[in-house]
């Protein structure tokens, strides 16, 4: 409103000087060219107002254009400090907008390096998983629809193994008949996501008989907004041997102990009928009809105890007397013996230079190696060839890790026995060292030979492998470990016999064994010997009768095993009454590790049951005369 008012008293002066200043310029205009004649003003308010007029005018020009100066000057001002302000406004929108600018490109960037890095992060878990995936043992595919959508190179590998096209594989045929029916049930019922174990194990049969085992576990997946399966397939063929294997040593063992045990009971029953054959041949002289039937009785008892100490040797309870042994020096004996009795077996034996010692017992290796020979030569009915050969080997710990016969690494002397006979099916290998299973017409083998082979060289800490093609003969591998101890020299001579025909004597004999039959038996040979015999028929009553009788006592036969206190606990309780105890342990088991721990401990020596007068006078006889036994001696 001010600013109104003011300009508008301005322009009410500015138009009287304007008035003023016409007037003056004409005046002065006429004044110049007319000089007095037109001084109108002058005439008018005379000469002093006329000066004092002039000086206003030029005042009021000077303040008029002074003014009007000022005030342009002031615009002017005023002007560029706007533009100044509005400069500075402008600076400071472009300096924000720079800002702005500058922290949206360093987002920008930001986001740039992080798309990138996570590019790249998607690249290297691409390329991982690729890899991953590529060079899995496992076989990995997805299956929709029926129809294979992916699969890797391990499954390529799988398929084509089987002889199927990769790119078309229908895995369904591939399974195995028997359990194709399973399989598809399993599967099928995955897919509806029913709770199920993730994985199941199967076969797959190519068209060539091709057969592998495999554990397939599916995953359900969505492909293309579809269900779908990811599965992860093994070949577990390999452990599926294993777990068979490692399942047929857990039964020979099972099948060893029965024997055993079996063989025991037996090895008592035989030294019933041999005690009895025994004290018949002492009353009934040579020329009495009854001899020939005893004598039959006797034989068959024999070769029942051989039977029996085969038994013993599948179960690894047979007795050893471990030596370091050149195993070229018994192979060449046996084949020797065998050769000249199978003149239509061509031998071939290899024998292997500086070959290493093994700790065994000779004559249980060779009862093995006949074993092998004799079972070749029944393989070969019409005559063919026997390789036998010998060599150092080092097993390694991928070797003993992938077989199951529980072995350490390191050295052993490997026996190859090879015949070109008529060889066995696989059902059949899985079977060969049970005992009693022959494929033989009856009559023509026990089916022990295999199995007591197998319970010696397990006992010797080896290992005893076959490979057989129907048609193409068989490889039995035999591998001993290596021992450290160099050969003992060899023998210059037989050992001779400890004592000339059957001694007897007038000492008296605690009999101890749970057996009565045996007791009865027992107490017959030994009193038809001369001796005063005292009996019990436990470990406990023959602890309660030595101690009562222990002056009298010279010896004790002890069975090893009975029920209650055994052999070992009345060994003790016998030593602490009186250390110096004559001890003889008797067992239907060949002698033990056990049995050898006693020896050591002091018991003077071990008979096998069934044993005869003969060899039980001169064992009681050796024992009471302070020979030394040969404890390892068998019947």
């Amino acid at each position: 409103m001010g600013s109104k008012t003011k300009f508008k008293t301005d322009y009410m002066v500015l138009s009287g000087l304007l008035v003023a200043t016409i007037f003056w310029l004409i005046d002065s205009i006429l004044h110049i060219f007319f000089f007095n004649e037109f001084d109108i003003i002058l005439q008018l308010i005379g000469p002093n107002q006329y000066n004092i007029a002039i000086r206003m005018i030029v005042l009021c020009l000077f303040v008029l254009f002074g003014s009007h100066a000022q005030y342009t000057i002031n615009a002017r001002k005023k002007a560029e400090q706007e533009l100044v302000d509005y400069k500075n406004s402008l600076e400071e929108a472009v300096r924000q907008g720079t800002c702005k600018l500058q922290e949206m490109n360093e987002q920008m960037r930001q986001e740039i390096a992080e798309r990138k890095r996570m590019e790249s992060a998607v690249r290297e878990s691409e390329e991982k998983y690729r890899l991953l995936v590529e060079n899995a043992n496992e076989a990995i595919f997805i299956l929709q629809d029926d129809q294979v959508k992916f699969t890797n190179p391990k499954a390529d590998e799988i398929i084509t193994r089987l002889s199927l096209d990769p790119t078309k594989p229908d895995l369904t045929r591939l399974i195995h008949a028997q359990e194709r029916e399973k399989v598809i049930e399993w599967y099928q019922r995955r897919l509806k996501g029913m709770e199920l174990p993730y994985s199941f194990m199967f076969r797959l049969e190519g068209p060539r008989s091709v057969s592998i085992w495999v554990e397939l576990n599916s995953i359900l997946i969505k492909l293309n907004g579809k269900p779908a399966t990811l599965n992860f397939m093994r070949d577990v063929t390999l452990q599926k041997k294993l777990e068979e294997q490692f399942y047929q040593s857990q039964k020979m063992e099972s099948i060893g102990t029965l024997a055993g045990g079996i063989a025991h009971d037996f090895n008592n029953l035989l030294m019933g009928i041999q005690g009895n054959v025994s004290v018949m041949n002492l009353e009934v002289g040579a020329a009495d009809p009854l001899q020939e039937s005893i004598d039959s009785i006797a034989r068959c008892v024999k070769s029942g105890s051989q039977l029996t100490n085969q038994l013993l040797a599948f179960a690894r309870g047979g007795k050893y007397v471990v030596t370091p042994s050149n195993l070229n020096t018994i192979v060449h004996k046996t084949a020797e013996i065998f050769g000249r009795t199978k003149k239509e077996i061509d031998l071939h034996p290899v024998f292997a230079k500086d070959i290493w010692p093994v700790e065994v017992d000779p004559s249980q290796i060779e009862q093995v190696l006949m074993n092998l020979y004799v079972n070749a030569w029944q393989a070969m009915p019409e005559g063919g060839d026997l390789y036998i050969e010998l060599e150092n080997v080092r097993l390694d710990e991928h070797y003993a890790r992938i077989k199951p016969f529980n072995i350490r690494p390191g050295r052993f002397v490997k026996l190859s026995v090879t015949d070109t006979g008529v060889g066995m099916t696989p059902e059949t290998q899985k079977r060969i060292f049970e005992p009693f299973f022959s494929t033989k017409e009856k009559g023509m083998g026990t089916g022990l030979g295999l199995a007591s082979a197998y319970g010696i060289i397990k006992n010797h800490n080896g290992f005893i492998n076959c490979y057989s093609e129907l048609g193409h003969g068989t490889t039995f591998n035999v591998y001993f470990p290596v021992c450290e101890e160099t050969y003992p020299p060899e023998d210059s001579g037989a050992d001779g016999e400890l004592v000339e025909g059957v001694p007897g004597g007038d000492e008296t004999i605690l009999f101890v064994d749970d057996d009565e039959e045996i007791i009865t038996v027992g107490r017959k040979i030994l009193a038809s010997l001369g001796y005063t015999v005292l009996v019990a028929s436990g470990g406990q009553a023959a602890v309660d009768l030595f101690i009562d009788q222990q002056d009298r006592i010279a010896l004790v036969i002890l069975d090893y095993v009975m029920p209650g206190m055994g052999g070992r606990e009345v060994f003790e309780a016998l030593k602490q009454i009186q250390p110096e105890v004559k001890v003889l342990l008797s067992s239907g088991y060949s002698s033990t590790d056990q049995v050898a721990a006693l020896i050591e401990k002091g018991c003077r020596g071990f008979i096998q049951k069934p044993y005869d007068t003969v060899k039980m006078s001169r064992t009681i006889r050796t024992i009471l005369d302070g020979v030394p036994v040969n404890t390892a001696e068998e019947n």
